[in-house]
């Protein structure tokens, strides 16, 4: 298992993406395709949530080779959101391990992600079933990749669109989907 330490988030999300141009403009400034895949992406809570409604935390599994699991802190707060990360190569003990301390998936959902990079920056395209492509981009690196937040908006063609720090959870609730109603798992049902 590979730790990471805890690190506040510094991602930014640009909503409402047309995903072509995106993708045209990301090439034409020398970014090179790293992920093009789905992947399953499970919130493990008690069954009635107490992990993330009295505890503030949330913790996400995603499934896309490997298994990374996310703890946020102060998850509904972005300006002091921390978050965790790991990575294993075992779902069922991961899930196991969960389940032992009483957290198993209350949401499951496939969603498409293609990955750019340009340096050290990444750009994530999510696309979830109920709402519109967005795009997420790890901010911490540009400075030292010669970008303003600004600038590089521009370039990519995205200086009207809105951006939000937010997880995909809240993103949902702006097109008036409640994440954790559409994507709702029976608490009996096997992972998969």
């Amino acid at each position: 298992m590979e730790k990471r330490i805890e690190y506040i988030e510094q991602e930014i999300k640009v909503l409402d993406i047309k995903m072509e141009q995106l993708i045209q403009n990301l090439v034409e400034l020398g970014a090179k395709k790293i992920y093009d895949d789905f992947r399953t992406i499970m919130v493990l809570d008690t069954e009635d949530k107490t992990f993330l409604n009295e505890k503030d935390k949330l913790i996400r599994v995603t499934v896309e080779g490997n298994v990374k699991v996310a703890m946020y802190t102060h998850q509904s707060d972005p300006e002091k959101k921390e978050v965790m990360k790991l990575k294993t190569n075992n779902l069922r003990e991961t899930m196991d391990f969960f389940h032992e301390l009483g957290l198993d998936p209350i949401t499951r959902v496939s969603a498409q992600r293609i990955s750019y990079e340009i340096g050290k920056i990444t750009f994530d395209i999510d696309f979830f079933p109920l709402i519109p492509p967005f795009l997420q981009i790890d901010i911490r690196n540009l400075q030292e990749e010669g970008y303003t937040l600004e600038e590089l908006l521009k370039k990519l063609g995205l200086e009207n669109h809105q951006v939000v720090v937010m997880g995909p959870e809240s993103i949902h609730q702006l097109y008036h989907v409640n994440y954790f109603d559409a994507y709702q798992v029976n608490h009996k049902e096997n992972v998969k």
